[in-house]
């Protein structure tokens, strides 16, 4: 009673009227609500899916190569972070990158993440903050350039095997894979131009852009970094490559969960192009992405006359479970939030 006495009289409607929370729990609804609406909508395939066999052989190896696609993404930071000298060792790169998926469940969000690495990354580091910012954010920026670029590239490879478009959801998935493409494409000629000419970021036209509401402060931040970098652009290429190294494990990953758990799923092929519009799907500004992940494998299993795509995300996301786990290992060995760090 105490408790509920100290609540109704010392609550303030600000407390609860915050915009930023408001966001927040319309984030979490809708995530709620797509899942709700996907597993009500097919049911009868859990139903199926429950009474099925399971191969658990190619389960296992969907953790193995979803675990090294985050090892070649740790080795992606680490480079771009080390350009900039930031010094990070192996060792760190990667226990701060497990850490840093632990938290990208347990706050339901990837910038959580992200913010974590850098803050220990600066910690680590001392007086190197913007370096460890940067580093985090350009990492972020090239994995989702080539992962546009990946999607764009496979929808070419898939039509030279004969998969043409042929019904509109095909055509409508053509459409979004050539402009994740375009605009992969795009981002690269930004990225090389700022790389070879860092002192065009000095131009009116480009100070102009940093002025831009809401995204000024991201191109503001994207020029700098490429400033930096133009001195090490091999970082930049060993990014890249790692990057694509990664996707194509995650898309890997994708189809080897739907050789576990489904009886009839697309091909290898055809996965290389459902899996970075997946990717990208899981990137939106929901909680963790889920719901964008699921909406979007339902979709693009559907289109290619499958029907356990919500299934096979369900299991895709258990696979992220348990490679968060190693990062709250390696939290828990650490000493969690007083984890020690070099001076």
């Amino acid at each position: 009673m105490r408790v509920l006495f100290l609540f109704l009289f010392r609550w303030r409607p600000t407390t609860i009227v915050n915009p930023k929370t408001i966001v927040t729990i319309l984030k979490y609804i809708a995530s709620i609500g797509l899942l709700t609406y996907l597993i009500y909508s097919r049911r009868d395939q859990f139903t199926a899916f429950l009474e099925q066999e399971k191969n658990f052989w190619w389960l296992a190896a969907a953790l193995a190569t979803m675990t090294t696609a985050f090892m070649f993404s740790y080795l992606r930071w680490q480079w771009l972070a080390n350009a900039i000298r930031l010094d990070l060792t192996l060792g760190e790169a990667i226990k701060l990158g497990f850490i840093g998926a632990f938290f990208n469940v347990v706050a339901f969000g990837v910038v959580g993440g992200d913010s974590l690495r850098a803050f220990y990354a600066a910690r680590t580091k001392k007086g190197r903050v913007p370096e460890a910012i940067l580093s985090v954010f350009i990492d972020r920026a090239i994995g989702l350039m080539v992962m546009c670029g990946f999607a764009g590239l496979a929808w070419q490879i898939n039509g030279y095997f004969g998969n043409a478009a042929e019904t509109k959801e095909q055509l409508a998935i053509a459409s979004i894979c050539n402009t994740a493409g375009i605009l992969s494409l795009l981002g690269a000629i930004g990225l090389m131009a700022f790389l070879m000419f860092p002192g065009i970021r000095k131009f009116a036209p480009f100070r102009a852009l940093t002025k831009l509401p809401k995204v000024g402060d991201l191109i503001d931040q994207g020029m700098e970094a490429a400033a930096l970098y133009s001195k090490n652009q091999k970082a930049i290429g060993m990014a890249i490559v790692f990057s694509i190294a990664s996707n194509l494990l995650f898309a890997t990953t994708i189809w080897l969960v739907s050789l576990g758990v489904s009886e009839s799923p697309p091909s290898f092929v055809q996965h290389m192009v459902i899996a970075p519009i997946a990717m990208v799907a899981n990137s939106i500004p929901l909680p963790g992405g889920v719901g964008g992940m699921e909406v979007a494998l339902a979709a693009m299993y559907e289109s290619y006359g499958a029907s356990s795509g919500v299934i096979v995300a369900i299991c895709y996301r258990l696979c992220i479970l348990f490679v968060s786990l190693i990062g709250w290992i390696v939290w828990l060995v650490g000493g969690g939030d007083k984890m020690r760090v070099e001076s």
